[in-house]
């Protein structure tokens, strides 16, 4: 599979994965507050900070979809990574966010990422730290989803120490 920049034409596909507000929530934390639609999403991709990416499968199916934030100081935020669930626990998550390292690294010149995942979400957390992100922060009870208060992890990767 090849990175490549999220396709607007997937739109739909994408946000199919998103189930309910929970979902949503886990996907995009705060960021869609207003409501989540394909022309909401669509206004959002156009930012001049964001950077989106995706993987498609060979049948041109949308396999992952993830962004980098850019801020300042040669700076990034990985944000709002999902995987379609028909795919999810092969690994493909790990090899899509390794390639948006790489080239937020490599062709950025970023120094750092940062991202936010909720503490209960091991599968994210050991993924994260497989590809040598470090817990730097914990935000206890930060986010109410649902019916649940969910901690917040603050990670962080320098581009010193990228694992390939």
């Amino acid at each position: 599979m090849k990175l490549i920049k999220f396709p607007e034409s997937k739109i739909e596909e994408l946000l199919s994965w998103i189930n309910n507000e929970e979902d949503k929530q886990f996907w995009s934390g705060n960021t869609f507050q207003g409501g989540l639609s394909p022309e909401v999403f669509l206004i959002h991709l156009q930012r001049e900070d964001i950077y989106s990416f995706s993987f498609l499968g060979d049948d041109d199916s949308l396999n992952c979809y993830g962004e980098i934030v850019k801020s300042r100081e040669n700076k990034g935020v990985l944000c709002r990574v999902i995987v379609n669930p028909a795919i999810r626990r092969r690994g493909i998550g790990k090899t899509f966010i390794r390639e948006i390292l790489n080239w937020s690294f490599n062709q950025k010149k970023m120094k750092r990422i940062t991202l936010n995942t909720f503490g209960h979400n091991k599968p994210a957390r050991t993924c994260y730290q497989s590809l040598g992100f470090i817990e730097i922060a914990l935000k206890k009870n930060y986010r109410k989803v649902g019916n649940h208060w969910r901690d917040l992890i603050v990670m962080e990767k320098e581009t010193s120490k990228l694992k390939r």
